[in-house]
């Protein structure tokens, strides 16, 4: 029998630790070891217990969530979900903590959004347990690509939004000369974006669309975030954006991403593509078909599937493509599916395949 995942609560809310600790027992995969109120009893217990995972409140009194988290990772390196809430602080701050060693976060409840207490509580299952297998299971396929294996019925859908698109609103074909690259990312996307990115020069002549697994309030603390830190001029995607050489898109969360013929950035709510929206298959084969051969793919560190359907819509059209090696993933899930199915030209880390894209892109 598989022994169960050991969880140290953290977090200043006793009504919290009280939510977390029954969300997580109805699991028969989790064990709750221990809570704590504040930082530094959290610190303690850390030394004591050794959890397999550590759930930790950014917004605490007295030693703070981030200070928390960069003692745990100095002296106890443990896989941290981070707990975060919804305002344009909270994410930004959430994105420090992903920076400084965070493997993922879990989004507050908030009254009157449209997130049912059951998906939050499954939510929070999932990414803890994911969290547990991070730290063994970093470089080998991650468990949950075969589950999430794109079917007919998938494959049809993302086909039908791209071709709705993409071929709509009597576009006339208008081109960047180096084409578009596409990055899609998802757990430990936002390090392995800024390695990417930073080094790439101001003056890169291609276009480039990125793709993140993040709730909408998010996307555009990223796309501050790595503006803030790369030379690339970076921003949260809006209707009607024409794609710019030396310019980041980052697609907004919860719509996906598409292009028009005329290199015009359009967003949508169509239904979300094995629980993503925004869907990396949905932009790259967006792209593809606009850009052929002039689109690069890059599949980041990540969990799941998503991405490999793109690849493949890529390579199709002579386009080329790249993954994130095992070794420097966080989770391999996304990159190790797209190499499995055999759509992968370049495996590297994020600053090697930033290189091969400046040395390809002309």
């Amino acid at each position: 029998m598989t022994k169960p995942v050991r969880v140290l609560i953290i977090d200043d809310s006793p009504f919290v630790c009280r939510l977390l600790t029954n969300h997580l027992h109805s699991s028969n995969n989790v064990q709750v070891v221990g809570t704590a109120l504040n930082g530094r009893r959290g610190l303690k217990l850390v030394e004591e217990l050794h959890p397999d995972v550590i759930t930790l409140d950014l917004e605490m009194p007295d030693v703070s969530g981030l200070e928390t988290l960069q003692q745990i990772m100095l002296d106890h390196p443990t896989p941290v979900v981070v707990i975060s809430g919804v305002s344009r602080r909270a994410a930004a701050m959430s994105l420090e903590a992903i920076n400084k060693g965070a493997v993922d976060f879990i989004l507050k409840y908030t009254p009157g959004t449209d997130v049912k207490p059951e998906a939050l509580r499954q939510e929070i299952i999932a990414k803890v347990q994911s969290a547990a297998e991070i730290k063994v299971v970093r470089s080998i396929r991650s468990r949950h690509s075969r589950d999430s294996q794109p079917d007919p019925h998938t494959a049809k859908l993302v086909a039908d939004i791209v071709g709705g698109i993409t071929g709509s609103n009597g576009s006339r074909p208008v081109l960047l000369s180096s084409g578009v690259v596409v990055i899609g990312a998802s757990t430990g996307g936002p390090v392995a974006l800024r390695e990417l990115l930073s080094e790439l020069p101001a003056d890169f002549p291609a276009a480039i669309l990125v793709v993140q697994h993040m709730p909408a309030s998010f996307t555009g603390a990223l796309a501050a975030q790595l503006n803030s830190r790369v030379a690339l001029s970076v921003k949260e995607a809006a209707p009607g954006d024409k794609l710019q050489a030396g310019q980041v898109l980052v697609a907004p969360g919860d719509y996906h991403l598409l292009l028009r013929p005329n290199s015009e950035v359009y967003l949508n709510q169509a239904p979300k593509i094995q629980g993503h929206r925004p869907s990396v298959d949905v932009t790259m084969q967006s792209v593809a078909q606009v850009y052929g051969q002039r689109t690069r793919g890059v599949i980041l560190t990540g969990m799941g599937s998503d991405g490999a359907m793109g690849l493949r819509a890529i390579r199709s059209k002579g386009g080329s493509t790249y993954a994130q090696d095992a070794d420097s993933c966080v989770v391999n899930g996304m990159p190790q599916r797209a190499v499995d199915e055999g759509v992968v030209d370049h495996i590297a880390t994020p600053p090697q395949i930033a290189r091969l894209l400046r040395n390809s892109v002309q």
